[in-house]
């Protein structure tokens, strides 16, 4: 068990750590994590609970995750680490040959050639049959009743209708436009704060779903009704682009961290730029009054540019990561010779090196078994890429958005191809036994969450719900990172003296507080069993407990 504070608070905080014994679950929503806890309540496990929390996600954070999102989960079942990609692949006829027609730049943010095919349902279902205590049926049943009765919609939600509207609209066609609109906008307007909300469609959705355990999204009605609004609509989706289509179970990658092991998911995803940063961050020792210095704020801002640097080269679908492996980017000989290029008084844009050769949601679950899961589901974008599906409140993510436009690029656009993953869930060991799920939303801020929640227990001291509420930072490009404003000024102006831009943000109530600096949820096991579990609150993060 880690050794921090259970009792110091430092950052003003109202929320505490929370404790139990008989099972817990965090979420970014309290209806989410109710629905959760139900199934606790009802006999599952923690597998169930989170994929519970994964289906009703959609409905009362529909900015943050849509049924059309991915998923990607890390979790201790069955005696052992297991780990999760269900990451949709492009169609087919996502040709260098058809971008070069379409004129683009980069790849679009809305419209159907943002658009991957929806992983998340596959995820679910080969969670809950592979892992799970109950049925598909059961652990729907609590987002059919929200889609069907309806439920209120929080003022931090409801926030970002309008915003998203004005943002993608120029994108679409005007009957996409019609559609997305008739989703989220039915009274011609966002839904005002405390306003219920039904979505019958997205019961609808649902209720194939379970009926058809999930393949109706892949071969059957749902995959139909996609393929028929793309042809319609614009789109390149054929029914052949989902035959086959899988999640991926494998074994998680990880870095000892001054003792802890830090667990992180293989490419596609972003996970390996955490476990580059801690192995860089490893070399420097950190004392537990150290948080928030200018020496620990520059060290760490330069080892996460170092660890980006070669994360957006070398890091994309496996299948294509032929110059450098994780294995090699995880070298110990190669973490020494990038740590070795900091200059301790001075802030560098750095490029790649050369290894030797060899809006989302999280959450997470504990149960009195000893399962623990580490869950993360996003449709990228706002609302995805506002392509809705008619009949089904089923939004299309908008990954494709994250490909590169460059030949010979690993995360270069083309057919059938994963692209590079912002949303990685992480989880973290010691001496071989579980200590629990960690992780937070963001875009590219999670694996710099991840590297800072990380620090914030081990090197400092502070316990989950502290972790949390501490400020935080985030890269943006060159030598740009946005702070929140709770660091001390002076730590600020040192950090502006060695050649760092740094932009400062209202924390935790301020417009970038959650897409900049995302929103997190960790839980931790103790020696004997105790749950000790944080959510943020740069949002409507949630715990339950038994």
């Amino acid at each position: 068990m880690m050794n921090f504070d259970h009792h110091m608070y430092h950052f003003g905080s109202r929320r505490r750590t929370v404790y139990s014994k008989n099972g817990m679950v965090a979420c970014t929503h309290p209806l989410a994590a109710e629905a959760g806890l139900r199934m606790l309540y009802q006999g599952g496990n923690a597998i169930d609970a989170c994929v519970a929390m994964a289906m009703t996600l959609p409905l009362v954070e529909p900015a943050a995750t849509t049924y059309g999102s991915d998923n990607f989960a890390i979790f201790w079942a069955k005696d052992r680490l297991h780990g999760m990609s269900s990451s949709g692949w492009s169609p087919r006829a996502l040709t260098s040959e058809y971008i070069k027609s379409k004129g683009y730049a980069a790849m679009p943010r809305s419209g159907w050639d943002s658009t991957t095919i929806p992983g998340c349902v596959r995820g679910w279902v080969n969670l809950v049959e592979k892992f799970g205590n109950l049925t598909l049926a059961d652990v729907a049943r609590p987002a059919i009743e929200y889609a069907e009765e309806g439920h209120p919609m929080t003022p931090y939600v409801v926030g970002s209708f309008d915003t998203r509207l004005a943002m993608i609209s120029p994108l679409l066609n005007p009957e996409q436009t019609v559609d997305f609109k008739k989703l989220w906008f039915r009274d011609g307007k966002a839904p005002a704060p405390g306003q219920l909300c039904k979505f019958p469609e997205m019961a609808r959705f649902l209720r194939e779903v379970v009926e058809s355990n999930g393949e109706s999204v892949y071969s059957g009605k749902i995959a139909e009704a996609i393929v028929d609004y793309s042809k319609r609509t614009g789109g390149l989706w054929e029914m052949e682009d989902f035959k086959e289509f899988d999640s991926i179970f494998h074994n998680p990658l990880s870095v000892n961290y001054r003792g802890y092991d830090v667990c992180e998911l293989p490419p596609n995803g972003q996970g390996v730029v955490a476990l580059l940063a801690l192995n860089i961050l490893k070399g420097f020792e950190f004392g537990p009054h150290d948080f928030g210095s200018p020496r620990t704020l520059h060290i760490q801002m330069e080892a996460l540019k170092l660890a980006f640097a070669d994360g957006k080269k070398y890091v994309g679908d496996t299948d294509y990561m032929t110059q450098a492996s994780c294995e090699d980017l995880l070298n110990e000989g190669y973490a020494a010779y990038r740590r070795s290029l900091i200059d301790m008084d001075r802030a560098q844009d750095f490029k790649a090196g050369n290894p030797p050769g060899s809006d989302t949601c999280y959450f997470a679950a504990a149960d009195t078994k000893g399962n623990m899961i580490s869950m993360i589901q996003s449709g990228y974008t706002p609302f995805g890429s506002g392509v809705v599906i008619p009949g089904y409140g089923l939004a299309m993510q908008s990954r494709c958005a994250s490909f590169a436009i460059q030949e010979g690029h690993v995360n270069n656009a083309g057919p059938h191809k994963r692209p590079y993953q912002t949303i990685i869930p992480a989880f973290l060991m010691k001496d071989g036994k579980p200590l629990g799920p960690l992780g937070l939303m963001g875009g590219y801020m999670q694996p710099q969450g991840h590297a800072q929640l990380v620090m914030n227990m081990v090197d400092f001291g502070m316990n989950p719900q502290d972790a949390l509420d501490a400020p935080r930072f985030c890269w943006s490009a060159g030598l740009n990172f946005d702070l929140e404003d709770h660091f001390n000024p002076a730590a600020v102006d040192a950090l502006v003296r060695k050649g760092h831009k740094i932009a400062i943000h209202t924390a935790y109530t301020g417009a970038y507080c959650d897409r900049v600096f995302g929103r997190g949820q960790i839980i931790l096991l103790s020696e004997d069993g105790v749950l000790i579990g944080g959510a943020d609150g740069r949002g409507d993060g949630t715990i339950f407990c038994r």
